[in-house]
């Protein structure tokens, strides 16, 4: 799936971080691409791993954790998602 904008280019002197463009892009739109950031074979290594994770993922010992942005609704498995920062975790959608 292709995004349906296309960010900003880059500073051509990378070392000054992200242009005006490209911090006022992601403040509107949430996302940047930024091209060539990572290697194939680093996006290749990602892929895998990602894939690894969810074909072992189980159903049978998982708290079956609910994530809502809502600030009235409670995290089923409330230490599950809170002790998730370090960690890979898996959360679903409320009504899904």
């Amino acid at each position: 799936m292709s995004p349906s904008r296309v960010s900003p280019p880059p500073a051509s002197d990378l070392s000054s971080g992200l242009t005006k463009e490209q911090l006022e892009f992601w403040d509107t739109n949430g996302y940047l691409l930024i091209p060539d950031a990572l290697s194939q074979d680093v996006v290749k290594e990602l892929h895998d791993e990602s894939n690894r994770l969810l074909n072992d993922f189980s159903l049978e010992d998982h708290p079956m954790t609910k994530f809502s942005t809502g600030e009235k609704s409670d995290h089923v498995g409330d230490s599950y998602f809170l002790e998730s920062g370090d960690k890979v975790r898996f959360f679903f959608e409320e009504g899904q």
